[in-house]
């Protein structure tokens, strides 16, 4: 007779499967936009219905038309990173500014609200745990008013912003102008496995920059040029966006293409990768962090930190340009 324990026994084994037929993109082109009372076109691109097996973390894709602003909401925490346009996040009843590059720091539960002021749509990419947080019976919506277009009088009664950081004394937004790119500011500290891990980096929505540790943080925009590569490591879950850019990263021996306006998914299961840019361009990626992956680091450190992979000759393998090998004419 089988009991509780005979499945608990096999229960590896089928995670292990299950991860092994993640979905690893999404691709932008192909997930349709859709209305909903918050947002007048918004894209799920990270969640469990959609294939992705994930630790309960979730990316959206919303954009505000010429003269909108979205409904008024409040959730569970949030990170967003404006893509392009400007104008104005009402969170909690204090303004925030924002144009291309901002990224801005939800708390839970604040109620929020964001109006495009600019000439052309703004447009964002989100993170989330709402899976999680259903997971945990915490999840909860709750709509205030409905997405439209924007009423003058409304926008004029908002006094400006004086301030970028919270009155607890967090930090709510930052400019991708002011975000230092200093290795100091990595959060994980100088461990081997973030060492040079990138060509060029710079930090987001990081305690460091006055920000609260949270379930969810916009925490990383890095750059590789043309033709380079990122360092090989592993860890627990990460989601990336691109930014801009094409390229491919090699995870479990096979390439993954991706280009910009893709999120790629890299499964909780310390699998080995490295993202490579072999295109004439530079390309630019985003970071989503979650939090639930390091509360499971601080659970078992040896098993779920960050590792760096290092080659057959015992030398770590960082980023820098990638080997171009011709073919030598017979």
């Amino acid at each position: 007779m089988s009991t509780f324990y005979d499945e608990w026994l096999a229960t590896g084994d089928r995670i292990g499967q299950e991860l092994r037929q993640t979905v690893l993109i999404a691709r932008d082109r192909d997930i349709p936009w859709v209305r909903t009372r918050q947002d007048a076109k918004v894209k799920l691109m990270i969640a469990n219905e959609l294939g992705f097996t994930t630790m309960g973390s979730n990316v959206l894709k919303g954009e505000i038309p010429v003269g909108w602003h979205t409904g008024k909401h409040a959730h569970g925490e949030e990170s967003m990173h404006i893509l392009a346009g400007e104008g104005f996040s009402v969170i909690s009843g204090q303004r925030f500014d924002w144009h291309t590059g901002t990224t801005i720091q939800i708390p839970y539960r604040a109620v929020h609200q964001h109006f495009n002021t600019g000439t052309g749509p703004a447009q964002y990419i989100s993170g989330m745990c709402f899976d999680l947080e259903a997971f945990v019976r915490l999840a909860a919506v709750i709509q205030y008013e409905d997405c439209g277009p924007n009423d003058p009088e409304v926008v004029r009664s908002f006094p400006d912003q004086d301030t970028e950081y919270y009155p607890d004394g967090y930090r709510a937004i930052i400019h991708l102008e002011d975000a230092p790119s200093d290795f100091s500011y990595e959060p994980q500290g100088k461990i081997a496995a973030v060492t040079n891990q990138h060509d060029y980096t710079q930090y987001l929505a990081v305690p460091a920059n006055g920000f609260r540790d949270a379930s969810v943080l916009v925490t990383h925009l890095w750059k590789e040029p043309p033709y380079h590569h990122s360092g090989r490591h592993k860890h627990l879950e990460a989601v990336v966006y691109a930014v801009e850019g094409e390229g491919y990263t090699e995870m479990l021996g096979d390439r993954q293409f991706w280009e910009a306006g893709d999120v790629l998914y890299v499964p909780p299961s310390m699998w080995e990768h490295e993202h490579y840019n072999d295109n004439p361009k530079p390309i630019r990626q985003l970071r989503i962090q979650f939090g639930i992956r390091f509360w499971f680091v601080g659970i078992w450190p040896d098993g779920y930190t960050s590792q760096r992979v290092y080659d057959g000759q015992g030398r770590p393998i960082e980023a820098g340009a990638i080997e171009r090998h011709r073919e030598r004419e017979g």
